[in-house]
């Protein structure tokens, strides 16, 4: 069956509007990688217009795929996303797994230590560390923004609760300015789209 005009346009738009989100780009970002204005991509993107194949090649370079990948029409992979989560959940898993058996270790070795449950708060930190990179690898703006939160405040947890001082939880003073930097940050991430 032969496609017309608007069919094509319909997947080539969608198509580069898909890519583009999976390189995390915004419009702006792509069009100044291409030395294109960003209305000519959200035309484009929109179904109103198409780029020459000239630069259709180029948008698949960047993007690392094949031009026949941005004219034809996609085959949905639900299971990427899946196997992204899953492989977050088993290395934060790991990180628990080794803290799980830290903690029984300390307590049949030296069952005079009374604070072994630290090796719990310790995990926390580390998780969201491991989280902060899978998060950067695959663009989650979200999860990076809440990987970072969490990794400040546990940071300031797992020292106050390590060290004996009176005045030791100011550390967790640290953490605010750290925070509200990480709103800002997370602010102008979604401004430039």
């Amino acid at each position: 069956m032969m496609m017309n005009e608007l069919e094509f346009k319909k997947i080539v738009s969608e198509n580069l509007q898909y890519y583009r989100k999976q390189k995390n780009l915004t419009q702006l970002e792509l069009a100044e990688a291409i030395n294109y204005s960003d209305k000519s991509i959200s035309k484009w993107e929109r179904g109103e217009s198409l780029p020459d194949l000239f630069i259709l090649a180029e948008i698949a370079k960047l993007y690392g795929i094949t031009l026949n990948d941005l004219v034809s029409p996609k085959k949905v992979k639900p299971a990427k996303k899946k196997n992204k989560i899953l492989i977050t959940l088993i290395a934060v898993g790991l990180v628990w797994l080794v803290a799980t058996v830290a903690f029984v270790f300390l307590n049949i070795l030296f069952p005079e230590i009374k604070k072994e449950y630290l090796t719990f708060i310790y995990a926390i930190p580390i998780s969201m560390v491991v989280l902060l990179v899978f998060s950067n690898i695959w663009g989650n703006k979200i999860h990076v923004f809440i990987a970072l939160s969490i990794l400040y405040w546990s940071i300031a947890l797992s020292i106050s609760l390590s060290l004996s001082h009176e005045k030791i939880w100011l550390i967790f003073i640290i953490a605010i300015p750290l925070q509200i930097i990480t709103i800002f940050w997370l602010l102008l991430k979604y401004e430039k789209k």
